[in-house]
Formats: C-alpha cells, sequence, structure tokens
C-alpha cells in the first residue's frame, strides 16, 4: 500500500524543461520548471517547441536541480540534464 501512495504527492518535481528556440543560440531559452520525472519534462518540452512552431529550428533538454536563484544566465547550470 505505501508504494502507491508514494507516487501521490504534491510535492513540486525538480525536473525543469529548457527549450532554445535557436539550437545555435544558447543564451536565450525558456523554462517550465516542476516536472516530478525526465519523461513528463521531455512531453512539456516537445509540446512548447510545437506550441512556439520552431520548426526544426529549435532544441530542448531536461534539466534536473536546475539553479534557480534569479540569474537567467545560470538557469541551465543542472545537477543533471537529458534529452
Amino acid at each position: 500500500m505505501l508504494l502507491l501512495l508514494a507516487g501521490c504527492d504534491d510535492r513540486p518535481g525538480e525536473w525543469s524543461a529548457i527549450v532554445y528556440p535557436n539550437r545555435a543560440d544558447r543564451t536565450k531559452f525558456d523554462v517550465t520548471p516542476r516536472f516530478k520525472t525526465a519523461e513528463y519534462c521531455k512531453e512539456a518540452a516537445i509540446e512548447r517547441m510545437n506550441t512556439l512552431k520552431l520548426n526544426g529550428s529549435g532544441d530542448y533538454e531536461c534539466g534536473y536541480k536546475c539553479d534557480t536563484s534569479g540569474d537567467p544566465h545560470k538557469m541551465n547550470r543542472c545537477v543533471e540534464t537529458r534529452k
């Protein structure tokens, strides 16, 4: 019974979707934080890219425990990143 309850909490996750509108310019990015899993993050990043209609010019990554200090130059510094 405890295993079923382990996934049913309201705490925010620590994965962030980082979308780069121009894959060649990593200084500009759009971040959506607080996903519980890397898979949820990936789905959200792809959806965001589709919403922005990047037509293959953009890129994304999912970061775990990213710097959220408010400094936009540090936001994409994460403990781990996945594609």
